[in-house]
């Protein structure tokens, strides 16, 4: 099959939105790349509002199936244009003008999960390094002419719903792994506490 450019799949990105300090504690939530996790999980532990006026934020609250993608951020280490799926409740949360929201058009023949592991693993194996634009130590990702460019490969839809569904078991093994280690480390150093003190 062939591949298709990301930005017939999902047209132009949409912008986030910083506005002012929530000085009344009635602002909007706003995700941040702080709240991106190396997983591609949003962390909703700590999330900010802000005061933004409603015709800025009209038609940009995230829904079901967005992706998020890192337009500024990242390090020497850590090279921006990570993504994180968002799972969370809709018409609820915006996002900072470090972001874009990536929507998929028609969701009869892209399947968003699928969309999002294509984007994920291409971070992974550095593929946004080549659209990073470094000033004054941040990094920016060249978000235009990374999704002009960025191409994945076209399945049926149902080929591309069972392929997410198996990388979401995977993902969710691993994550109980990672849990199952944490708690035997702290069982491990709680043991090693008592018996030598």
């Amino acid at each position: 099959m062939d591949g298709v450019k990301l930005q017939d799949i999902i047209g132009k990105p949409i912008s986030g939105e910083w506005g002012n300090d929530d000085l009344t504690g009635k602002g909007v939530p706003v995700l941040r790349t702080t709240n991106f996790t190396n997983e591609g999980v949003i962390n909703y532990d700590n999330v900010v509002t802000r005061d933004i006026p409603i015709k800025k934020i009209a038609g940009k609250y995230l829904t079901q199936g967005d992706i998020l993608l890192e337009k500024s951020g990242g390090s020497d280490k850590q090279p921006v244009g990570r993504v994180v799926y968002f799972d969370g409740e809709e018409n609820k949360y915006v996002f900072n003008n470090f972001t874009a929201a990536l929507r998929i058009k028609d969701k009869n023949v892209w399947n968003s999960r699928y969309l999002f592991y294509a984007l994920f693993a291409n971070y992974l194996k550095g593929g946004t390094v080549k659209y990073e634009n470094k000033t004054t130590g941040l990094h920016n990702l060249k978000v235009d002419l990374f999704i002009r460019n960025f191409t994945i490969k076209k399945i049926p839809i149902e080929l591309q719903e069972a392929l997410a569904s198996k990388l979401d078991l995977v993902s969710r093994l691993i994550d109980l792994r990672k849990h199952q280690m944490n708690d035997f480390d702290e069982l491990v150093k709680s043991r090693f506490v008592e018996l030598f003190g």
